[in-house]
């Protein structure tokens, strides 16, 4: 739904309570109550039926329509069954915003038949109210003297945006946090969520200043595909962890039918939020325990941690922990052992984690610190103290404080104990050392923080090319569609063969025979080993062997190397198909020669498809380890091969190949290139429900398809994150130089060129798009500039043959970034200087242009430097309208794109 009226939410000038009264349990008096004490400045009014002049002292009104003016804000804590009409009278009188307190409401029904939140969901949309609740416990902007909840007590001013799902947590929350010295610039629950959502919040705190970091209660992600958008710009800019409750099937409030293939919901999330940039966390103790550490620590340069403390047992402790979590200690340089060892008792272990003896003073650890600090392989420090007699915990604090000023390294500290060591966790507080209460809790924290940054990498490094977007695919499409039309639900075995070899992964070479004879004819002409497998309907669905049982049923017998062996080979086929599917229609059997070269570690992989979230790609290990091991692991598409090798780096399997494979850096590529090719054959074909190949073995040629099965579904599936649109994709021809050049979307493959074209740029050019003068662009820069959603953001670009050389250059880009109401698009060009004359800049407008008008955006903006005269007479050729803005000294560009449709529209355009 977007960002439309949330700061009437967030900002309210006056609220009106519907429902408050001065009975001490009254759920709208303890608003009211809440929201005098913590001194609200706006305008207060009063909703009830009841002829009250006041309640506690706040002008009360007997209708809606006698209220004096059109309040920002409505807070409706009146009965289930009157929340729909009381959302209606107050869209009436002109209310945008609402929060609904009442609960019951997705229990309690109408006269319809169904739960009455969804009544108040359509009169909302009626009448254009943005509703949060039903079911929440409201909403806290401490800065704003803003307590619109029912909370026991109020939360400290904050830099950290809290949004959960449920109301006793929330409330758990506060109190804990209060006690820990948190502070929160927004605090609310959405509670059943029927209007406003986690994607409109992030979109609205991803652009406040005042929020410096996102934390996230999530139960479920109704719209996944604006979550991923949402958090994908907001995680770029600011902190998001997030904590995902209802793990296991017995927690989940709403169990849901699994995907085939996926035997539990929280690898979905898992892979979800993982992809969107987030930090996920295992409870709401370690949410603070992150945010402790993002906030406070350095961005990591190196992963090894070197640990200090004043004994054994703390370093052991935290060991134990960084390897469970699967981090490493720091190496230490032979330097940094004899400079320690000046240091050091004679007895010394010599080596991480360093034991400073239980009477180490102030002075061993500010002295051991400086000498670390001169090791280019430490990065990170642990340091803990544990009370003693000998020393005072709080010296000890001060000497590790002033040692880390100035200092590279990322110091974090665990200060052992509770009641001797307040006033030093205290000190590393007020000068912003992260510190912690226990070894676990401290190495926990650091961790997150890695991964956090890995996942943050991850989605800015810059994948080797491997799809080729050109190629013609139309032969596995139409397998696929006439299989569809003809009303069928799956492919058969030589279809499904069929549609992966169009894509270019390779697969056993295999001969279909109706009955034995059959089998023993071709035997008598291959004259080798074969392998037999039966086929019936069912088997030619995936995923199958998981869902029959592994190990119970047997389908493929191999290496028969005789008649007599053939014959009863297929009998025992036959039987054992019998005796497990015998309802399922027999469609005669499968051979393959036996191929001795054909082996390795055996991986399952495949598409499977949610209902919520779409497709997904699977990666695992064959056999009953899936099963055993856990091992299946899950990827949204689309996935490049950087993507894909994350993937798998993920699965057990992978460790299996890079010990055992002969070749373990060719299969481990294989491996990926599969995976990205199954992500874009559902993303080309997205009728494919199911798609599983089993097993996925090795040859020296790279990765081999044993077998193969495709599920079709009645309706496309979509990926939750837009793919590559390679319908944008036009050609067009310079008129000077005669140059063919292509124009599309940007690739992440892209970074290579695009770098090089922003370099190639003369400084005048450079400070026109800038707006500064730049003489480097970092891998980090332009990264983010070619890794876009294709939603939000879009860049396309021009590239053409080089003229010496081989590959291609960029000529030329354009970029759009779209706000998330679809409003208001933000331009920005430029193209080699050398291209001057040419219409590359027109071409690119005239495509963002046309663009953003097709997916219904109103308005084009952008800002030009006064003296960008080349510029300034491209807009006026495209229509723009021009202004200058004394204040920044630059001139404003509009263009209107579509009629503004809605009021707030309206409204929203009017005051920009």
């Amino acid at each position: 739904m977007g960002t439309r009226y949330l700061e009437s939410l967030f900002n309210p000038g006056s609220i009106v309570i519907v429902g408050a009264s001065e009975r001490a349990t009254n759920l709208g008096g303890m608003v009211l109550r809440n929201l005098m004490s913590g001194g609200f400045p706006g305008d207060l009014m009063v909703i009830n039926r009841n002829d009250y002049e006041t309640v506690h002292g706040v002008k009360c009104f007997h209708k809606v329509s006698k209220m004096p003016i059109s309040p920002d804000l409505a807070i409706i804590c009146t009965p289930p069954e009157t929340v729909p009409r009381m959302v209606r009278q107050l869209g009436e009188a002109g209310v945008k915003t609402a929060i609904v307190m009442t609960g019951g409401m997705s229990r309690a029904h109408s006269k319809t038949g169904q739960p009455l939140m969804y009544s108040v969901r359509d009169a909302g949309r009626e009448y254009g109210i943005r509703i949060l609740g039903p079911n929440t416990i409201g909403l806290m902007v401490p800065s704003r003297s803003m307590n619109a909840t029912y909370a026991h007590m109020g939360a400290l001013p904050g830099k950290v945006a809290f949004v959960g799902q449920s109301g006793t947590i929330a409330s758990s929350i506060i109190d804990w946090a209060f006690a820990r010295g948190v502070g929160f610039s927004h605090f609310l629950t959405l509670g059943d969520g029927m209007d406003i959502g986690h994607d409109d919040l992030i979109d609205y705190l991803a652009q406040d200043p005042s929020c410096r970091a996102i934390l996230l209660h999530i139960e479920n992600i109704p719209d996944p595909r604006r979550f991923v958008s949402a958090v994908r710009v907001a995680s770029r800019t600011k902190p998001v962890i997030a904590v995902k409750s209802g793990r296991v099937p017995e927690s989940e409030w709403m169990p849901v039918k699994l995907p085939m293939g996926i035997s539990r919901t929280d690898p979905i999330y898992d892979a979800v939020l993982r992809r969107a940039g987030v930090l996920r966390v295992d409870g709401l103790g370690q949410m603070f325990d992150a945010l402790e550490s993002l906030t406070r620590m350095r961005p990591v340069r190196r992963e090894e941690l070197v640990i200090m403390a004043n004994g054994v047992g703390p370093g052991v402790l935290s060991v134990d922990r960084l390897s469970a979590l699967g981090g490493e200690l720091a190496s230490l340089s032979n330097d940094t052992i004899e400079a320690l060892a000046k240091l050091m008792p004679s007895y010394w272990t010599r080596k991480n984690p360093i034991d400073l003896g239980y009477d180490a003073s102030p002075t061993l650890y500010a002295d051991t610190l400086r000498v670390l600090a001169k090791d280019p392989n430490v990065s990170n420090v642990l340091v803990m103290y544990a009370p003693s007699l000998t020393e005072d915990s709080l010296h000890i604090a001060d000497s590790v404080v002033q040692a880390s000023k100035g200092t590279r390294l990322n110091i974090f500290t665990c200060w052992l104990g509770q009641s001797t060591v307040l006033d030093a966790r205290d000190e590393f507080y007020r000068v912003g050392i992260p510190s912690f209460f226990s070894p676990e809790k401290a190495v926990t924290a650091f961790m997150q923080h890695v991964n956090h940054q890995r996942v943050q990498r991850l989605l800015r490094e810059t994948p080797e090319s491997f799809t080729d977007h050109y190629l013609d695919r139309s032969t596995a499409r139409k397998i696929v569609m006439k299989a569809h039309r003809s009303g069928r639900n799956h492919l058969s075995n030589s279809e499904a063969r069929a549609v992966i070899q169009d894509y270019g992964l390779r697969t056993v070479n295999t001969l279909y025979c109706d009955d034995v004879d059959g089998v023993l004819e071709t035997f008598q002409v291959e004259r080798r080993p074969i392998d037999i497998t039966l086929i019936h309907e069912r088997g030619c669905h995936p995923f199958m062997e998981e869902q029959s049982g592994r190990g119970r049923y047997k389908a493929t017998i191999q290496g028969l190397n005789s008649e007599n062996a053939i014959i009863d080979s297929c009998r025992v086929l036959l039987e054992e198909y019998r005796a497990h599917y015998p309802s399922s229609g027999f469609l005669g059997f499968a051979v393959q020669r036996t191929y001795q070269h054909l082996g390795g570690i055996a991986f399952s992989v495949g598409i499977t498809r949610d209902p919520v979230f779409g497709p997904l790609v699977v990666c695992g290990a064959a056999g009953a380890s899936v099963n055993v091991r856990t091992d299946r692991q899950i990827a949204l598409p689309p996935l490049n091969m950087v993507l894909a090798k994350e993937l798998l780096r993920r699965t057990y399997m992978y460790r299996l190949l890079r010990e055992y494979s002969l070749q373990p850096e060719e299969d481990i590529r294989a491996v990926c290139e599969t995976l990205v090719t199954l992500s874009q054959i559902v993303i080309d074909i997205p009728h494919i429900r199911g798609l599983e190949i089993l097993p996925l073995l090795f040859s020296r040629d790279g990765a081999v398809a044993v077998d193969v099965a495709i599920d079709l579904a009645d309706k496309p599936g979509r990926p939750i994150i837009q793919p590559y649109p390679r319908e944008l994709e036009e050609w067009l021809v310079l008129p000077k130089s005669g140059r063919k050049v292509i124009v599309r979307p940007v690739l992440a493959e892209d970074e290579p060129t695009h770098r090089d074209f922003h370099h190639q740029q003369s400084p005048e050019s450079i400070r026109y798009r800038f707006f500064q003068y730049r003489k480097h662009f970092s891998h980090e820069d332009v990264a983010q500039m070619v890794q876009i959603d294709y939603d939000r953001e879009m860049v396309f670009i021009a590239n053409a043959q080089r003229e010496e050389g081989v590959g291609e250059e960029t000529l030329g880009t354009v970029r759009g970034w779209t706000d998330a109401d679809n409003l208001q698009c933000e331009f920005a060009v430029m193209v080699q200087d050398k291209l001057a004359g040419e219409g590359l800049g027109f071409s690119l407008m005239q495509k963002l242009i046309d663009y953003c008008r097709n997916r219904g955006t109103v308005e084009m903006i952008g800002n030009v430097l006064p003296d960008n005269r080349p510029m300034l007479a491209l807009a006026k050729r495209l229509g723009f309208d021009a202004k200058y803005n004394i204040e920044e000294d630059v001139i404003d560009l509009r263009l209107q794109l579509n009629e503004p449709q809605k009021d707030w529209q309206r409204e929203r355009l009017k005051g920009r």
